[in-house]
């Protein structure tokens, strides 16, 4: 195995899957990682407390369809997943630290959730005098390479993912489940928890902006960051989509297009509230949300329009 390093992605999620991939000798470009297992079209708007736009928006995943989506890059992958707070902890993390224990002792590499920040790391072992992970994640070269189970997981959600071996995926399966999962994702559907999602999330967002009530300054800045990014991958996919499957160009071309117009609409948002400061009090000024509230509803018109293209080339593959 080649070294283990997390690549740059705001999808730290796909950033650690595109690491240990590349690692195995199966390096994929970082939007074909995105497209193939979903992350591209992720969007999930939390709130919590009357506050909108929380931080934790990006990770609030689908966690139980992740491991047949990462199939789709070429390793079979095993989760470990455990919700448990107070009383629970400590044996919720105990399970999970033999389960990794065993993974790590054969020498595999982890993907895991929480460890450091609230953002996913790769795991490449572990001490049991010091009692924690070591870990590559976003900020391991400011904080060092570990990561201590006292503080693990600092949020009550212990997710953990193992690669099994190689999945051999048939091309046409995979284009076929990455297709579906991008209209799952853009209708709303997926996860736990009942924060709106996929273009209903663009919707929600804009709603919220132009009501009276508070938006977390920094979450949503980060959130339109990660955002951002997703759709620019999101369109590269689908383009090379295209031109790989000549039957589907057409199709394929339209939904990149309208999905390039979603990051044009986005692109001044970036400017008004940058990562991190937020745009201090912009998120606060009416008129600037109004603004803002226009150019979600623009976003999630073209998104709409994506979401049809991606349905059509869909259902025309059986043809192909």
């Amino acid at each position: 195995m080649g070294e283990l390093t997390l690549r740059p992605n705001w999808t730290t999620a796909a950033g650690a899957l595109e690491g240990v991939l590349a690692a195995e000798g199966l390096e994929l470009p970082r939007h074909a990682v995105m497209g193939l297992t979903g992350h591209a079209w992720h969007l999930c708007l939390a709130s919590e407390g009357g506050i909108t736009a929380l931080p934790n928006g990006p990770h609030d995943l689908d966690w139980g369809a992740m491991v047949e989506r990462y199939a789709r890059t070429g390793l079979e992958w095993e989760r470990f997943g455990r919700r448990a707070k107070g009383e629970d902890l400590d044996a919720a993390r105990e399970e999970a630290l033999g389960w990794a224990r065993e993974r790590l002792d054969e020498g595999l590499p982890l993907i895991g959730f929480d460890l450091q920040v609230h953002e996913f790391a790769i795991v490449t072992g572990y001490d049991d005098e010091r009692g924690g992970f070591h870990v590559e994640s976003a900020v391991s070269e400011e904080l060092g390479g570990f990561a201590p189970w006292d503080d693990w997981p600092s949020l009550g959600i212990i997710e953990l993912f193992a690669p099994t071996g190689p999945s051999d995926p048939d091309p046409e399966l995979a284009v076929l489940g990455a297709l579906q999962t991008a209209l799952q994702l853009l209708s709303g559907e997926g996860g736990a928890s009942e924060h709106p999602r996929g273009t209903p999330a663009l919707e929600a967002w804009a709603e919220a902006l132009e009501g009276a009530g508070e938006v977390d300054r920094a979450g949503n800045a980060y959130m339109l960051a990660v955002l951002q990014a997703a759709r620019i991958d999101g369109a590269a996919f689908l383009h090379d989509l295209a031109e790989s499957v000549p039957p589907l160009a057409e199709p394929l071309g339209r939904a990149e297009d309208a999905v390039r117009e979603v990051t044009q609409a986005l692109s001044p948002l970036l400017t008004l509230f940058p990562f991190p400061a937020g745009g201090h009090g912009n998120v606060a000024n009416p008129g600037l949300r109004e603004a803002a509230a226009n150019a979600l509803r623009r976003a999630a018109g073209h998104e709409r329009r994506a979401a049809q293209a991606i349905a059509e080339a869909f259902g025309m593959m059986g043809a192909v």
